[in-house]
Parts: structure tokens; C-alpha cells; sequence
């Protein structure tokens, strides 16, 4: 959640950040595909390294196994592909060029939807991860072996994790590449 709220006020912001000078950029022989993903690229690194500072404080502080430390981890860093990309796309689909202040545009309609979206997919994520991870902590304190269908389950669910994260990354930035496209 404290990534999503610190990404509707930066990553979503992005876009419409060029402000009235957004002319220039559309006039440059800058693709707009590529300016959105080096939008992307350039607060993905920022808001990956606090993500990662977060949840391996976070782990510490609560004596975390070393498994739930990694795959917190890792589950933290693909989500934050899913978040930034939410973001851009969001703020490519609902810019707001003409604006007095940047602090104004996370606080309409788009950057309400965003913080929606982005907390619908942590989420989604956090719910389909909880059924493996109680399986694996609970096999491992019992000391039992885990069923062919647990397994099958486990297996689903991180596929769907997957899944989820392939939307959230690609879906949101080619509909605010076609909206930035049909904008004038």
C-alpha cells in the first residue's frame, strides 16, 4: 500500500508532468513508446530499491523465516514492475496537461482509479500467494510431505501470480500508449 500511494503521487504523475510543453515530445521524433517505457525504466529502479528496503526491514523486524524473507522478496520485486506499469499507463490514459500544480493530478479521477487498481492487484497477489505459503510453512512445522494436489495448487497459484503480473505490467501501458497516441 505504501508503494502505491507513493506511485500515484510520483509514477502516475509522470505524464503529466511535461505539463503544456507535452507539444514538444509529441513533435520530437521520440516515439511515444518509447518515452512511456523510459518513464517506466526511469522510476521502476527507485521505487524497486524501496520496495526492497521496506519489505527486508520489515522481515527483519519480524523475524521472518529465511524462505518468507525471500520469497517476500522476490514477490515484491515483480509486483513493483506491476505497480510502476499501472502507474504510467494510468497517467498516460488520464494526463492532465494543464495543471497548476503536479500534487493536482494524483488527486482526480485517474490517479483514484490507479491507487484502486494498484491495491486491487497487491491484493490479488498477497490472496493467491496465502494458500502456498500455508501449505510449504505448515509442511514444514508438521514435518509432512506435500500431496500431488497440493502441489498442483501451489503451482496454479504462482502461475496466476504470474499471469497477474504479465497483465499489470503490459495492459495498462498499451492503453495509455493508444490513449497518449489519439490525444491532442
Amino acid at each position: 500500500f505504501v508503494l502505491s500511494a507513493l506511485c500515484t503521487r510520483f509514477v502516475f504523475t509522470a505524464v503529466s508532468a511535461e505539463g503544456e510543453a507535452y507539444w514538444i515530445i509529441r513533435s520530437s521524433p521520440l516515439k511515444i513508446k518509447r518515452y512511456l517505457w523510459g518513464k517506466f525504466i526511469f522510476f521502476f529502479f527507485p521505487i524497486f530499491i524501496l520496495a526492497e528496503v521496506l519489505i527486508v526491514a520489515t522481515n527483519y523486524l519480524l523475524e521472518v523465516t529465511l524462505f518468507m524473507m525471500i520469497l517476500s522478496s522476490i514477490t515484491i520485486g515483480f509486483m513493483t514492475f506491476g505497480i510502476v506499469a499501472l502507474g504510467i499507463g494510468f497517467g498516460a490514459i488520464y494526463p492532465k496537461f494543464k495543471h497548476e500544480n503536479i500534487g493536482q493530478v494524483s488527486t482526480g479521477f485517474g490517479g483514484f482509479l490507479y491507487m484502486i487498481i494498484s491495491s486491487l492487484f497487491i491484493g490479488s497477489v498477497v490472496i493467491l500467494e496465502a494458500g502456498p505459503v500455508y501449505i510449504l510453512f505448515m509442511s514444514q512445522v508438521r514435518g509432512s510431505v506435500i500431496s500431488p494436489i497440493q502441489w498442483l495448487f501451489i503451482v496454479l497459484s504462482f502461475s496466476a501470480v504470474i499471469v497477474i503480473n504479465v497483465v499489470a505490467i503490459f495492459r495498462p501501458m498499451k492503453i495509455g500508449l493508444n490513449a497518449l497516441r489519439e490525444y491532442e
